[in-house]
């Protein structure tokens, strides 16, 4: 445990009284010594039995540095950036309610840190159905969609590709660069019934465009637990429309030929998915749905670029009359 930073560890959460306990218990199972981290609870607007749980939690684990915060702006980014800015910590890591640590999570994850020149740590995030049974089109790629993730490597391993950085429910970034780089964008991520993603990555992408290494750390996994109500074709449209739009949001920009640029690459790729959707279908692929999906996720992006399109030359008109 030697060589260890301090470190805050911080859960956004919001109406999960009922899942939140599985992750504070696990934090208090890990074998590592209690003034090593604290726990920052960041309640964002929960009406249910959240803060109860905290401090009944909080009562029962004397040993434990846990605080309860309150963030009345809607939206985990704002929990989460709120988090940073209570946070005591020289490494902060992230938590969703819904993703325990598992193991000695605590030491692989900041072990890393002890490089100078890594700025940014995430580890795999394992999907915990909980007994209950998996559609056989869920066995694929589409697991991603759910918070899946894992990467091949089997030691620490510097990424550097967007679609290797770890995700914010198993990541931790040394503080001092939320000074450097600004903290997570707020109009990149979920809030409310508005589910957008992309929020995590992009905050770890800047990281990384900064000059810091991000590593992944294979021996630091958490479960993510999936209810019932997930594991539907209609959950995974959902999730599916967020990562389109989020697309466009980061993609945005002034400039015409790079709008048009974007137009085309999208037509491009949906058109290289659609020849690969139709491949599949007529190979009888069990797992044709991932193809399909992929598909329609990008082919999303053109209406919806056509309307973020219109709707600045509409607000354009209005500023000039």
């Amino acid at each position: 445990m030697s060589g260890l930073l301090p470190a805050s560890i911080i859960i956004p959460t919001y109406n999960r009284a009922q899942v939140l306990p599985i992750c504070l218990d696990a934090l208090a199972a890990l074998d590592v010594d209690p003034r090593y981290f604290e726990i920052l609870v960041v309640d964002n607007r929960s009406t249910d039995d959240t803060r109860t749980v905290c401090f009944n939690f909080a009562a029962t684990h004397p040993d434990l540095q846990i605080r309860y915060i309150f963030e009345p702006t809607p939206g985990v980014s704002f929990a989460r950036n709120r988090g940073v800015d209570e946070a005591r910590g020289e490494i902060v890591c992230f938590l969703d309610d819904d993703s325990p640590p598992m193991g000695e999570w605590f030491q692989y994850l900041l072990a890393p840190f002890n490089d100078a020149r890594v700025g940014c740590v995430g580890g795999p995030s394992i999907l915990d159905y909980q007994g209950q049974p998996v559609p056989d089109w869920l066995r694929g790629d589409l697991q991603g969609l759910l918070s899946g993730y894992g990467l091949s490597y089997t030691q620490p391993s510097p990424v550097s590709a967007w679609q290797e950085f770890p995700l914010a429910c198993n990541l931790a970034i040394r503080k001092n660069l939320f000074r450097v780089v600004g903290c997570f964008r707020t109009d990149l991520d979920r809030s409310g019934s508005q589910v957008l993603a992309a929020g995590d990555t992009e905050m770890v992408n800047r990281i990384y465009k900064a000059g810091w290494q991000v590593v992944y750390a294979p021996d630091a996994p958490v479960r993510h637990l999936v209810p019932r109500e997930r594991l539907t074709k209609t959950h995974l449209y959902r999730i599916g429309r967020g990562l389109a739009q989020s697309h466009i949001i980061l993609t945005t920009d002034p400039r015409l030929w790079v709008i048009a640029r974007w137009f085309t690459s999208d037509l491009w790729y949906a058109t290289r998915l659609g020849i690969a959707l139709i491949a599949a279908l007529v190979q009888h692929k069990p797992l044709w749905f991932d193809d399909y999906m992929k598909f329609w996720m990008v082919t999303m992006r053109i209406p919806l670029r056509a309307k973020s399109l219109w709707n600045r030359a509409q607000s354009s008109q209005n500023i000039s009359r």
